[in-house]
């Protein structure tokens, strides 16, 4: 009887342990987001990279609309908003209006100062070199952040759980 009320102990701490992994995101679990820019030039993927600290990197691709083929040369802007408001803007970082891209493909990384939810504007700004065709249009993710748990207090909660149930399942046999 005690090794069952220590099977479900044990079942009921891996349950726990599961139910508070860190989430740093929702967008984490989808391995990526796809969107049509505004006017439906492009299509837009968004598979953003979670660490630890609210640390993320975001990879971009451009892609020819309902394909997975690159499309190359770009002009755009990546944003990120929080309650309507931008907090970051990889253009402004550069010091330009717009970003060139060539391949198709970019990597921008940031860190998220507080939980909560942000909206990722990917702004296409033209296509083409010299001249590019203007688009002025965007696609929009949502991504929420969440407070991570530490590892340390997950292991201490299991550990806990563990020996209340060996004590609860010692009372239990001496009945």
């Amino acid at each position: 009887m005690a090794s069952g009320i220590f099977l479900a102990a044990l079942l009921l701490a891996a349950v726990f342990s599961i139910a508070t992994t860190p989430l740093v995101a929702s967008a984490q679990e989808s391995g990526g987001m796809r969107g049509t820019t505004s006017k439906g030039t492009l299509d837009i993927l968004l598979e953003p990279t979670w660490e630890e600290n609210g640390r993320a990197t975001f990879r971009v691709s451009f892609l020819n609309p309902g394909t997975n083929t690159l499309h190359e040369h770009q002009d755009y802007d990546f944003r990120i908003l929080k309650d309507g408001v931008q907090v970051f803007s990889a253009a402004q970082q550069t010091g330009q209006v717009l970003i060139h891209n060539v391949e198709g493909t970019i990597t921008v990384p940031y860190t998220f100062q507080e939980n909560g939810d942000y909206t990722i504007q990917v702004f296409l700004g033209g296509t083409g070199i010299a001249p590019p065709i203007p688009t002025e249009e965007e696609v929009e993710f949502t991504v929420t952040v969440v407070p991570e748990f530490p590892v340390g207090i997950v292991g201490v909660a299991i550990a806990s759980m563990m020996a209340g149930s060996l004590v609860f399942a010692r009372w239990f046999s001496r009945r």
